[in-house]
Order: structure tokens, then C-alpha cells, then sequence
């Protein structure tokens, strides 16, 4: 798990390479302190940078950017390729030759017989960048999930990349002026951060999920989806998904360090930590956090923990320190983005890397693909009136005119044409007069890129799949790696290996909510499969999200309140986009108990964000 970053220089261009890529280092250095290393082709045309988190093959001839034994192909890596082994014995057998413990080298060899094709045999969490010398093509790309962010700007200098926005920021050319529009996307119903491919910044992208780009001479020359999410053929009983689990958790527990777990005392947590504890010969080392010594999450995990007789140790909420931490994430991340939980893990990680642990399981993903939080509940019984809509098309046709009409939207379309009306709702609460009229609906766009490739043709699947994808990142795929990174640790979610997420596309929403009159029953398949992994109490207990006993709108009206009140009455307005005078009043309303701290968050977030800018340029 690391940093990677690079720059490939256009034609007739230059760019200080060796300073630029020195600056991404810096920048990086949390992702990846235990090695660090940049390479730059002799003849200034391209560089690539590495910062790195030793956890396979951890001695010095891990180290990356990494070449092939002709120095044909170089690669500069951030992830796990969970079956690495597999594939080493496979290109053994094609003559491959291997000198390090690496999934690296591997993914070398892989391009060197495949090519492209190659990230079609990936299993694993990844984002990486392979220069081929001979075409003279930077081949990047990102895992099906997004497991691992990869960031990218195009200017007239050439093609820049890194794993942060602030060690894209700071190359010359990139465009940094805000993208309202993406901006305005976060603001959004559940949206939390600004989906990708956008960022605050005009110039500056994310690489979807899934997707891949071909880099030339420093211009983007071809952009691909590589991934297209099916269904899995299998049968989707309970026994196939603990089978899945078992084996997604044995693949991920692969590690020249030792690896521990993030143990909240919920469902997927603890069947995780039952099936590591399992597997391994020695006590599992386990982490909780929350509120205070009686907080019901504690408890749970205790149950758990004392059960099992892993080595456990938990933690409390700090006002100050959380304060501080949530500023430094906004920070790392660069842009707008705002969870509490992402404060939470970002202690526990602290404090893991400090216990001497590099890598720990989490249960990152269950909920969403398997249909674990009460609103599936309602999603679930729209869905099945959907499905009777649908076949009197009259009716439809007479709610395009009403403000249901995103009911009558085409299948993959309907979460897209609900967040048009959502923003319709939502945007005069906070913009200016002028960016209302203007805004484009940036998360509406990929909904509904994302809801096209959903394989189910229900409401409740199109809605959780490009929840997955769109919706709720910052609480799945972002929440997995920018807390942990930026304490120099690296989480693994077994419930987002592709295998059971193929499965959990092709399981029947019945089977994950049976009784919709029993909310404490829901992803029932799920339970069924890890009944004999948890203590009764634990199975049939209500959900709680991470961190529960810690409530954002206790915060921002109790020991947050000073701190948030002086950046709200003080806001930055974007250069006209925000309207400092309805966040003020929003602020007001809330503070006198009628506001949504939810939507407060989101503006506070973006202040947080702007100052962290401001402090990053002076």
C-alpha cells in the first residue's frame, strides 16, 4: 500500500522533473513512510514516483518504481493484488522469472504476456501507472470499485498523476480554479463528496472506477471502461457467500506483516474477525472506538473480542483531537468531503500503526450490497411498486408532469432523474441566485452513466449499485483508504472483493430484506450465512453505524458549536457561487434546533476545505 505519482512531459516541453516528483514525495509521504524512490527516463521525456508501505516482499528489492529484468517496463504501484500466488505460478509456467516476494513484479510480468488484458485476471484493490518503453505509453488504471484513488490533470505541458489532489495541485499548468458545478454535486441528498470522475478544480480528475487510460507523449490518447459489472452465474445460497467470504478473507489475510482488525461489534465486522481468528495460529489483534467507556458499540465488541480471545483494545472520542483530525483529512484529501466516521477510523488507525500493525480487515461495503441500513426497507417497497408501474405505461406517461416524475424515468435513468428534482430542492438553500440558474448536475450525470450498467432491472439494485459507485463512496471506498493511509495503514474489505460482489448483484433483494415489517432482520442472507460466527445477541441486535454513539449533530451543537459558529458567520462565498447570507440563516435555524446538521456539515466541510487550500499555497 503507497503513494504513487508521475509526470509525462509532451513533446518540445519541459518540467523540472526531479523537483516536482521530489515535491509528490513530500506530499505522499503518509501513504507510504517506510520507503521512498523516484526515476525519471534519461531523456527528461517522463518520471515516476513511489512512496511505500512494506507489506509484501519487504526488503529493499521491493522497492518501486520497479523495472523488469530488460528495463522494458517500469511501474509505479499503490495496492494488494490478493492473488498474486496464482498468477506467479501461471506466468512461471510461460517462462516468467521472479526475484522478489512482490505482487509488483508480478503485475509486470502480467503486462509483459498480456498486456491490457491483464486487468482482467486482477483480484485485489489497486491503482497504478506501467510506462512501456518500447510503444512509449503510460498505462493507468484503477480496480472495479475504486478501492484506490487515482488523481490526473492534462495540461499544455504534459500528462501529471499522483494518488492526492495537493501533489497534483502543485505541478505547473494544472488548472485550479473551482469547479462549481462539482462542488454544488456534494451538496446533493446523500452525497457526501464530490463524485469522480470531478474534483473542486476544473483541471484536476479522478479516474472512474473501473476504467483506464493510455497516456502518449504526455496527451491522454485512449480512455476505456474496462469493467462491466455482471451478475454471477452461481447460485446465491448462504452456503456459496460464506464459501465467498471465507475465501475472500484467507486471500486478504496474505501479508509479510502481521494483520489485525477493525471490530465495531456489528455483523460484518465480527464475522470477520471469527473467520481471521480462524485461520490464524496466533490471537488476532482487534480496535474499537466510541463514545465513552459505556457506548454500546463497546460493549458489543467486548462480547465479540472476549469470545473469540483476540488481543483488543478500544478507544474514546476526543472533542479536541477529532476536531484537529477531521482538519487534517479535509487537508490530505484536498477536496470538500465530510464523515465522522472517517475521524473515527483515522484514530484508531493512529493508534494501530503506533501497536506496531500495518494492516487490518474491516467490514467496509456489506451494508450496501446486501442491503443492511433501515432506508432499504422503503427503497424495497418503492421498488415493488415500480415493478407493478411498470406495466401500465399510461400512467407513467401522466407522472412526467408531476413532481414524481423521476418514476417515469427508463431503467438506469431513475436515480439520475431523482436527483434532478433533488437539486431542485436543495440548491436555493445555499447558492447564490446566479449559480442556481446556471449549475449543472454533475451527480445526476453519473448516476445515471453508472445506473445504465446496472444488470438487475429493479429499482431497489439500480439504486444500491450506483449508490455504490456514486452515492456513497465516501463512506465505503474513500472511508477505506484515505483515514487509514493517512496514518500509514492499509484496509482490507473482504466484502468488496469482486467475487462476492458479482454475487450479491445476482441475489434476489428478497433474500437480503425477507420481512420488510422486520427492519432488524435486514441483509438476511448475509446473517444466515455467518449464524454460527456470532453470539445470538450480536446476530438479531438493531444495526448501529460505526461510531453511533457519536452524533454529527451533537457535535456541531455542543462542543463543535464556537468553532463551526465563527467559520459559518465567516463563510467564503466562491467567489459569489455560495450565498453567505442563507448559510448564515441555515446555521441560525439549526442552531435554534431546526436546521439539518447534515446539510450544516457539508458547508462547514467546504469552509474546513478552503482554508486548508489557502494554508496549502502560503
Amino acid at each position: 500500500m503507497c503513494a504513487i505519482g508521475g509526470i509525462y512531459i509532451r513533446q518540445n516541453k519541459h518540467i523540472d522533473l526531479k523537483h516536482y516528483l521530489g515535491s509528490m514525495l513530500s506530499i505522499q509521504r503518509h501513504r507510504g513512510p517506510d520507503a521512498e524512490r523516484l526515476w525519471i527516463k534519461p531523456d527528461n521525456s517522463i518520471g515516476l514516483c513511489h512512496n511505500r508501505l512494506a507489506i509484501l516482499g519487504i526488503g529493499v528489492s521491493g522497492n518501486q518504481p520497479m523495472h523488469s529484468a530488460g528495463k522494458q517496463i517500469t511501474i509505479t504501484f499503490n495496492g494488494e493484488i490478493y492473488n498474486y500466488q496464482e498468477l506467479r505460478q501461471e506466468l512461471a509456467s510461460k517462462g516468467s522469472v521472479f526475484t522478489t516476494g512482490t505482487d509488483t513484479e508480478v503485475l509486470i510480468e502480467a503486462y509483459r504476456h498480456w498486456g491490457f488484458d491483464m486487468i482482467h485476471r486482477l483480484r485485489g484493490m489497486f491503482a497504478f501507472a506501467i510506462y512501456d518503453h518500447n510503444a512509449e505509453v503510460l498505462f493507468c488504471t484503477r480496480d472495479r470499485v475504486g478501492k484506490k484513488p487515482f488523481v490526473f490533470a492534462e495540461t499544455d505541458s504534459g500528462f501529471i498523476f499522483a494518488s492526492e489532489i495537493p501533489a497534483v495541485r502543485q505541478a505547473p499548468g494544472v488548472d485550479t480554479r473551482h469547479d462549481h458545478d462539482a462542488i454544488a454535486a456534494m451538496l446533493l441528498h446523500n452525497l457526501r463528496h464530490i463524485p469522480d470522475p470531478h474534483t473542486a478544480y476544473k483541471g484536476i480528475r479522478r479516474l472512474r472506477p473501473g476504467h483506464a487510460i493510455l497516456v502518449k507523449h504526455g496527451k491522454i490518447e485512449r480512455a476505456w471502461r474496462y469493467w462491466t459489472p455482471k451478475a454471477s452465474d452461481e447460485d446465491t445460497t448462504r452456503e456459496r457467500l460464506r464459501s465467498l467470504l471465507e475465501e475472500s478473507i484467507s486471500l486478504r489475510m496474505r501479508s509479510d506483516v502481521p494483520v489485525g482488525a477493525l471490530l465495531s461489534g456489528g455483523i460484518d465486522s465480527s464475522a470477520i474477525v471469527n473467520l481471521m481468528q480462524k485461520q490464524s495460529a496466533n490471537p488476532i489483534h482487534t480496535y474499537s472506538l466510541g463514545l465513552n467507556k459505556d457506548d454500546e458499540d463497546l460493549h458489543r465488541a467486548r462480547r465479540v473480542a472476549n469470545e473469540l480471545g483476540t488481543k483488543h483494545k478500544e478507544f474514546y472520542f476526543d472533542k479536541e483531537k477529532q476536531w484537529e483530525h477531521l482538519n487534517k483529512l479535509i487537508g490530505i484529501y484536498g477536496d470538500p468531503i465530510m464523515l465522522l466516521p472517517f475521524v473515527h477510523t483515522y484514530t484508531l488507525c493512529s493508534a494501530i500503526r503506533k501497536d506496531g500493525i500495518k494492516v487490518v480487515l474491516g467490514g467496509n461495503g456489506a451494508d450496501e450490497l446486501f442491503y443492511g441500513y433501515k432506508g432499504h426497507v422503503r427503497t424495497l417497497s418503492v421498488s415493488r411498486w415500480l415493478d407493478k408501474l411498470s406495466r401500465i405505461s399510461p400512467i407513467l406517461s401522466l407522472l412526467k408532469r408531476t413532481r414524481l416524475s423521476w418514476v417515469a424515468a427508463s431503467r438506469g435513468a431513475r436515480k439520475s432523474a431523482f436527483y434532478e428534482f433533488v437539486a431542485k430542492q436543495t440548491l436555493p438553500a445555499f447558492l447564490s441566485q446566479d449559480a442556481i440558474s446556471t449549475i449543472k448536475n454533475r451527480a445526476a450525470e453519473e448516476l445515471q452513466y453508472w445506473g445504465e450498467l446496472c444488470p438487475s432491472n429493479h429499482y431497489i439494485d439500480e439504486s444500491n449499485f450506483v449508490g455504490l459507485l456514486v452515492e456513497n463512496p465516501h463512506s465505503v471506498t474513500i472511508a477505506g483508504d484515505l483515514p487509514a493511509m493517512a496514518a500509514s495503514v492499509e484496509i482490507r474489505s473482504p466484502f468488496l472483493d469482486q467475487e462476492i460482489v458479482s454475487f450479491a448483484l445476482a441475489t434476489d433483494a428478497e433474500k437480503k430484506i425477507p420481512d420488510t415489517k422486520n427492519p432488524d432482520w435486514l441483509k438476511a442472507i448475509l446473517r444466515e450465512a455467518v449464524t454460527d460466527l456470532m453470539p445470538e445477541s450480536i446476530l438479531r441486535a438493531p444495526k448501529r453505524g460505526f461510531g453511533a454513539g457519536i452524533q454529527e449533530s451533537s457535535l456541531l451543537s455542543g462542543p463543535w458549536k464556537n468553532k463551526a459558529d465563527q467559520i459559518l458567520r465567516n463563510a467564503s462565498t466562491l467567489n459569489g457561487f455560495l450565498s453567505k447570507e442563507k448559510i448564515e440563516k441555515a446555521w441560525t435555524d439549526f442552531s435554534n434546533g431546526r436546521g439539518n446538521a447534515a446539510a450544516i456539515a457539508k458547508q462547514l466541510a467546504i469552509q474546513l476545505w478552503l482554508k486548508a487550500e489557502h494554508d496549502e499555497t502560503n
